[in-house]
């Protein structure tokens, strides 16, 4: 599998996972000119920017480790214009990462991962 592929599968696991939790799947690679956006998701009252990481392996760190500070900032750009766009003034909002490990298919799901 290329990079491409293991992102599009890792981001697949992660809405069935989502689902069987309970949230609702808004959207799938929100885009804007400042990013993308792997998934919105409703959970309750709470509106979940999720950008989801999946690797092969961790000889190059932890999936968690890419989202640095300026993937951060893009995401809250782009999650700020989803809101405003959308008029969502009324939900609370949260940014979670998702990590996918491809070679033994464990997700770990950090709520709160980061906030504005």
């Amino acid at each position: 599998m290329n990079n491409r592929e293991v992102g599009s599968w890792g981001e697949a696991e992660v809405v069935d996972y989502l689902k069987k939790k309970g949230y609702l799947i808004v959207e799938k690679n929100y885009r804007t000119r400042y990013s993308e956006i792997d998934i919105i998701a409703k959970t309750g009252n709470t509106i979940c920017f999720i950008e989801v990481k999946s690797r092969k392996t961790s000889k190059y760190g932890l999936p968690r480790e890419a989202v640095n500070r300026k993937k951060q900032n893009q995401i809250i750009k782009g999650a700020m214009t989803y809101i405003k766009y959308r008029k969502l003034t009324t939900f609370s909002y949260r940014f979670d990462v998702v990590e996918v490990f491809l070679n033994d298919g464990r997700i770990n799901h950090i709520e709160n991962a980061f906030w504005v």
